[in-house]
């Protein structure tokens, strides 16, 4: 006779995460991942936070915008009278010859990549912070959360891990390329939770194999003046410019 089959072992990827097991002693602070189709993975959804940073993305947007005719030098701009019959000769729709050669001059002026960036940022912004009021009143119409709280304090925690970032680049002028370097791959497995002897050892040899690579081996360019480096020897100094 054949045994029953248990349809909630089908809910563990491996036979060793089964009850029963010795795995079953382990427990994990991560909560579990959710079973994803193929098909989904690219799927988009609003949460209840979209709409708040769907505004400051179309206030950025637009003080990019606001900001552009000052910043990129586009109202001290000199057009000449007929402007119609200018932009036709400069973009070759009059005079062929030399098309190429215009147009390319245009290209490189200061205002054109900007200008280029906001016809697709602003437009895109606004129309992302439309369909993101649109969920969010739909959301009170069918008296649905939209607190928020949660998914925003997730966003302003990110910034954590820039802050450490920021402070990386102001270690390397002070304690050069090597000890910043350990420090930050060091930390940062630390802050995520890998903590111990072993992932100590694990983090501190990738951060070392880094600086190798990086800085001894492909000579990526560091500040010149280190502090602790002004500090020793000058042969040691000069090597350790060299190649940490």
């Amino acid at each position: 006779m054949r045994a029953p089959v248990d349809k909630n072992n089908d809910l563990f990827l491996f036979p060793e995460g089964l009850p029963g097991t010795q795995a079953e002693q382990f427990r994990s602070e991560c909560p579990p991942d959710k079973k994803t189709k193929v098909e989904d993975l690219f799927q988009f959804s609003r949460g209840r936070g979209d709409l708040h940073i769907s505004i400051i993305a179309a206030c950025l947007a637009l003080f990019f915008f606001a900001m552009f005719f000052t910043q990129t030098g586009w109202d001290n701009r000199k057009l000449p009278d007929g402007v119609a019959s200018y932009l036709a000769h400069q973009f070759g729709l009059i005079d062929l010859d030399g098309k190429i050669t215009r147009f390319g001059r245009i290209l490189k002026q200061s205002w054109v990549a900007p200008m280029f960036c906001l016809t697709v940022l602003v437009p895109t912004a606004l129309w992302n912070l439309r369909a993101s009021l649109k969920e969010h009143l739909w959301r009170k119409r069918f008296l649905l959360p939209t607190k928020a709280s949660f998914e925003v304090a997730k966003y302003i925690e990110a910034f954590e891990f820039v802050i450490y970032f920021i402070a990386y680049t102001m270690l390397v002028p002070i304690f050069g390329y090597l000890l910043a370097t350990v420090f930050l791959g060091v930390f940062l497995p630390w802050r995520l939770g890998y903590r111990g002897r072993v992932w100590v050892l694990r983090s501190f040899s990738c951060s070392v194999a880094v600086v190798i690579v990086f800085r001894t081996l492909l000579q990526i360019k560091t500040p010149v003046s280190i502090w602790l480096y002004d500090l020793m020897p000058t042969p040691l100094r000069g090597f350790l410019l060299t190649y940490f």
